[in-house]
């Protein structure tokens, strides 16, 4: 499987802005801007649109290995947040918060509490978030 995303960006930090997008039509080009991403403009931020792709990512590690144990969810809910703090140089950039409501019939609480954390660290986004990712980045129209 091979998901992709693409964003374009014209301009300075502040002043300038953008698109992000999915290469299927679930997020068309959507604008945003500095002020879309830390100021609560309208627009998108990159932030959000990653903590709904890792909830949904969660919701289906933790369907995953509830089946290891042989049960299912009747419904499982999870929301993320990411806080960010501006200014922070090396290190963690901010907090990730992740709340988890799931009802599972027949499983006890300490099934539950270990799955979910089986779920939380094997999920695929949590895993890739761990190493540094490939990059090319190439010039165009240099002048050398």
């Amino acid at each position: 499987m091979i998901a992709r995303g693409s964003s374009t960006w014209s301009g300075d930090w502040h002043r300038g802005s953008g698109t992000i997008a999915t290469s299927r039509p679930t997020v068309p080009p959507t604008p945003f801007s500095y002020g879309s991403r830390f100021d609560d403009e309208a627009g998108a931020s990159p932030e959000e649109l990653f903590a709904a792709a890792y909830a949904g990512c969660l919701n289906q590690a933790v369907a995953n290995v509830l089946g290891w144990g042989n049960f299912v969810a009747e419904s499982i809910e999870t929301a993320v947040e990411f806080e960010v703090e501006l200014g922070v140089r090396g290190g963690q950039p901010g907090t990730v918060r992740i709340a988890l409501k799931a009802v599972v019939p027949g499983i006890r609480s300490d099934q539950f509490a270990a799955l979910t954390t089986v779920a939380r660290d094997g999920c695929l986004l949590s895993r890739m978030l761990r190493d540094t990712p490939e990059m090319t980045a190439e010039l165009v129209g240099a002048s050398e």
